[in-house]
């Protein structure tokens, strides 16, 4: 059986156990009194996710108890953990709910969103659309401004509006961004790589960065700034070379200084690339290997 088979059958496996009825109330028994509480308290929060057999055959309305048990059974260890004093979900079956209410499944049609900022080349509005859970933030009058495209939960819009949602959304980016930069997928906590498209290493175009996850489908393209801003001494060099440590993260900084970055290979054998940020009058010079491992930083 190869990786991916293995990967393929465990997640068949996962969603059959979720393929009835009663075992979907008994998950729904746990989060009908779900409420968040403080994680210092954690005798708190067990009691509060904690029910008895008797409570959760109640919330099914089963009276074969025998058919209940073969139910509950089912979803022992992937979903439900019996401990002393009744069961509790697992992480498993949280991260279900949580998925559950930030992407409240619904007809997937385009949205326009209004977005209270100007574009960071041209000072035209931005433009936002929401389609299939992804977000899409660009300039329609530039070609300046790279914009951003990432999946955002159903949630996100309904609790925000204009600039909160444009904002949002980019933290979410370089949240995940950072993570994955450290070789943790954000969706699965799998195992990132990093790739740099060595045909955008020209001396001319912006450099770019795949992240992709082993495991999962999660997948990002970035801008080499992006994927660099968290690393101390990049982050160091940016603020040295005129750009406040305060706005090093913000995508209005960012998109002002990508027109002018670009990337150069140094050799191929080990693999390094010198990507050249410049900014008032300086530049920062950065020594990247593969995997996006940082070499050396330098500001002239």
């Amino acid at each position: 059986m190869t990786d991916d088979d293995s990967g393929r059958t465990s997640s068949e496996e996962a969603f059959a156990l979720l393929g009835h009825e009663i075992r979907l109330d008994i998950l729904r028994a746990f989060f009908d009194r779900y409420e968040p509480v403080d994680p210092a308290s954690r005798s708190e929060v067990r009691d509060r996710r904690t029910l008895s057999y008797a409570e959760l055959m109640a919330a099914t309305g089963m009276e074969d108890s025998g058919k209940f048990n073969y139910h509950l059974e089912k979803l022992r260890g992937a979903y439900v953990e019996k401990i002393e004093g009744g069961y509790v979900p697992t992480a498993s079956a949280i991260a279900l709910y949580e998925a559950m209410v930030a992407n409240r499944p619904t007809e997937s049609v385009l949205v326009d969103v209004e977005i209270d900022e100007g574009c960071p080349n041209c000072e035209s509005e931005l433009q936002g659309q929401y389609e299939q859970e992804f977000l899409t933030v660009d300039c329609p009058a530039c070609d300046l401004f790279w914009g951003a495209t990432y999946r955002f939960p159903k949630n996100g819009l309904a609790v925000r509006e204009g600039n909160g949602v444009y904002e949002a959304l980019y933290d979410r980016m370089m949240y995940h961004v950072g993570l994955a930069r450290t070789g943790q997928c954000p969706s699965c906590a799998g195992v990132t790589s990093c790739t740099m498209s060595r045909d955008r290493l020209d001396g001319e175009s912006t450099p770019t960065v795949e992240m992709t996850c082993g495991t999962c489908s999660w997948l990002a393209t970035v801008d080499i700034v992006s994927a660099l801003q968290f690393e101390p001494r990049v982050t160091s060099a940016l603020l040295e070379i005129g750009i406040p440590l305060s706005e090093s993260s913000s995508m209005r900084a960012t998109e002002e200084v990508l027109p002018d970055v670009t990337g150069q290979i140094g050799s191929d054998d080990p693999f390094q690339a010198t990507i050249a940020i410049p900014h008032d009058d300086a530049v920062a010079e950065i020594v990247v290997g593969d995997g996006l491992d940082v070499h050396s930083v330098a500001v002239t």
